[in-house]
């Protein structure tokens, strides 16, 4: 085992720990408050307060030098004077303070801490957050911040934050890198009656960070489901660690490829360091909204049951928004019930003469609630119905607070047994019909694609969570292979040539067509003879040249020996008239193939290391960025995936006649993966595939 290897063996074993740890945080029996204040505008006024008028109900030291007592708790001097140990402690205090207070901590035996103060890294001070850090590593303190605005945690009645308070209770655990958005989202929340299990402030992610997180809330009984708002991480090959047990939904900003500077290949020119964010949250299992509303939306659908099928129905008293509810489905590849004769005797009942049972259900503006009850009611009951889609447009004549209060008896009276998602369009009362769901735990929305989106996400976490778990590794190239790359490097070389980067993949196993090398002209007649290789590809071979076809180093569709010999002579006339001071090494030979035009690559991302693409490639991989990406080390079935997340999948999966061979394009990805660790970047492009196989038709290694 390498050096690396041991130390990220011990670093998961730190975390375990600190995962455990977190328990205190959470759940702690006993809570101190270094800096508490008795004046209202201080910070540790406002968190000592939260504390208190949220019910914590374990023990509670205020410390402060002065006081007696804040809001009728006695005080303390020092955290040395409380009596016993202390679970949790939130540090308070002015920067310099800090990590004296870390140290009491290691004596009183805290498991746990959040430090509020800021004036760390965020002003460049590395050196006195990272000596936060090892205090808290070398004693397993599970250490929140610094620079945060504590965090909120409902079941144990816990506000340790200077945020607002009366949170609502739910089963959404928030996850937040910026402290200021999360307490403007707390409001958000409140407002729309959404409960939360926890809000977290991350700060400075000094040591707990989002992996911890989503460890620790994977096994927390009062947590669904997790919403991690992110701007960036620290350790991308940590990240990729995480274990995912429960729907985590990402919603990461800077989705700019900032960090993505024109490379020398195809590949590093379309790794933007939001690409391959969104490659690891597919790779691990992470789903990833645009905005704050369809993240909390496709949170509160993941508090619901799982559908046991695929069929769903939409209920509506507009035809309108019926046929907007209709489109979204099928955008969403949501499937909706179809059976005209069995939902007319089980509809028909629910509505006026002239209402519709086809899918959409329209009661019908004059339907009212009894028939917005009964419709419900049905759908909620066949077992032929897997997902309810509840639409309404305020009318006069029915009042919406009264379709929520029957939704929710309907619902509870069922007990819970599928998705439902509810729409509601209109004034002030359909708005307050949304609190009212809500607060019932009944995802409602004010827009038809808020719920379908919310529903398709469902359905999303349900096929990721029923994957087969397949550990991911990779396996060493073969000695061959890297003694090859050694010798280009100590030639002071940053490039393979193409031979040369053909031979370290082939090794490695990717698919090949017929190839060769060639000094003079018979011995290419020679080469593509022996090997039967006609048509040919013929190019030239030199350390000096990169771009071929510049100086006429390209030509194709070489058919016989006569030609061989022309295109060879026509090949070093063209080179050494427009590259005359290029050393000529010979010329690449390979056999011509065609298919459809892939592309294959991979790139060194600076966060997360290596990763692979793949795509649609050939001349237009640029303008079509038709591309995905997975991050080193991944598994068959990842590769798998990466040909179906393409928009050309279908191109792939036949059509008139063409089609690729699939296997040779997961055999392609596995074996460019071999060689990630060992160089800077490769270019597989075009890859041609066709129902008979896959075969690198150019390739090129950079060191």
């Amino acid at each position: 085992m390498s050096s690396d290897s041991h130390v990220a063996c011990g670093q998961v074993e730190d975390n375990k720990v600190k995962v455990q740890n977190l328990q205190h945080v959470f759940n702690p029996r006993s809570v101190a408050v270094v800096g508490a204040s008795a004046e209202p505008g201080k910070i540790g006024y406002q968190i000592l307060n939260n504390i208190v008028q949220n019910g914590f109900k374990g023990k509670l030291y205020p410390i402060n030098k002065k006081a007696r007592e804040i809001l009728g708790v006695p005080c303390f001097s020092s955290l040395l004077d409380v009596p016993g140990d202390i679970d949790f402690v939130v540090i308070a205090v002015p920067a310099p303070l800090v990590e004296g207070v870390l140290q009491e901590c290691v004596k009183k035996n805290t498991k746990g801490t959040v430090i509020i103060t800021s004036g760390f890294s965020e002003i460049g001070k590395t050196k006195e957050e990272q000596a936060l850090k090892d205090i808290a590593d070398k004693n397993n303190i599970a250490l929140l911040g610094p620079n945060t605005f504590g965090f909120v945690y409902t079941p144990a009645h816990l506000n340790a934050s200077f945020g607002p308070q009366n949170l609502a209770a739910g089963k959404i655990a928030f996850v937040s890198q910026s402290g200021a958005l999360a307490i403007s989202l707390m409001g958000w929340t409140m407002m729309e009656k959404i409960g939360l299990a926890a809000v977290v402030s991350l700060g400075n992610k000094a040591d707990i960070g989002e992996k911890e997180l989503i460890e620790y809330f994977n096994d927390d009984p009062n947590t669904s489901v997790i919403l991690i708002y992110m701007e960036g991480i620290k350790d991308g090959r940590k990240f990729m660690t995480t274990q995912v047990k429960k729907p985590v939904v990402v919603l990461k900003s800077g989705s700019s490829s900032r960090g993505a500077q024109a490379a020398a290949s195809h590949t590093g020119s379309l790794a933007g360091s939001d690409t391959i964010y969104t490659a690891a949250f597919n790779q691990l299992g992470m789903m990833r909204a645009r905005n704050f509303t369809q993240a909390f939306c496709a949170c509160s659908v993941l508090c619901m049951p799982m559908p046991k099928g695929n069929d769903a129905v939409i209920i509506t008293n507009g035809g309108g928004i019926g046929v907007s509810a209709t489109d979204e489905c099928e955008h969403s590849g949501i499937k909706l019930l179809e059976d005209p004769v069995w939902l007319e005797e089980k509809f028909r009942c629910t509505m006026p003469e002239f209402g519709s049972t086809k899918n959409p259900i329209d009661v019908t503006g004059g339907g009212g609630c009894k028939s917005y009850r009964e419709a419900v009611k049905i759908a909620l009951n066949e077992a032929r119905i897997h997902a309810v889609i509840v639409l309404y447009c305020e009318t006069a004549v029915t009042d919406p607070v009264e379709v929520a209060k029957a939704i929710v008896e309907e619902y509870n009276t069922v007990k819970r047994n599928k998705p439902i998602v509810v729409t509601m369009v209109g004034g002030e009362r359909s708005r307050t019909a949304i609190q009212i769901l809500n607060e019932n735990q009944i995802p409602a929305m004010t827009e038809v694609r808020e719920a379908v989106s919310g529903l398709k996400t469902l359905y999303h976490w349900q096929e990721i969570s029923s994957r087969p778990k397949e550990k991911a590794a990779v396996v060493l190239p073969p000695a061959q292979a890297l003694e090859l790359i050694e010798r280009v490097r100590k030639e002071g070389r940053t490039y393979l040539l193409e031979h040369e980067s053909r031979e370290v993949l082939e090794a490695c196993g990717v698919p090949m067509p017929k190839w060769g090398m060639a000094v003079t002209a018979e011995d290419a007649v020679r080469e593509a003879e022996t090997k039967k290789m006609y048509p040919v590809a013929m190019k030239i071979a030199s350390v000096d040249i990169i771009h071929k076809s510049d100086v006429g180093g390209v030509i194709l569709n070489i058919k016989n020996a006569d030609e061989m010999r022309a295109a060879f002579a026509r090949m070093m006339e063209n080179v050494a008239k427009n590259a005359p001071k290029a050393k000529i090494m010979g010329v690449n030979l390979c056999q011509m193939v065609d298919g459809i035009q892939c592309i294959v690559g991979m790139n060194k991302d600076p966060q997360f290391g290596p990763a692979v693409m793949f795509g649609m490639g050939g001349i237009f991989v640029e303008v079509l960025k038709d591309v995905t990406f997975r991050v080193v080390p991944f598994a068959e079935q990842d590769a798998v995936r990466m040909i179906g997340e393409i928009k050309a999948r279908k191109l792939l999966d036949g059509y008139r006649g063409q089609g690729a061979h699939k296997e040779s394009i997961v055999k392609t990805l596995m074996a460019v993966q071999r060689i990630a660790p060992y160089v800077k970047e490769v270019d597989i492009n075009p890859l041609f595939t066709n129902k008979d196989g896959s075969f690198a038709a150019d390739a090129r290694i950079l060191l």
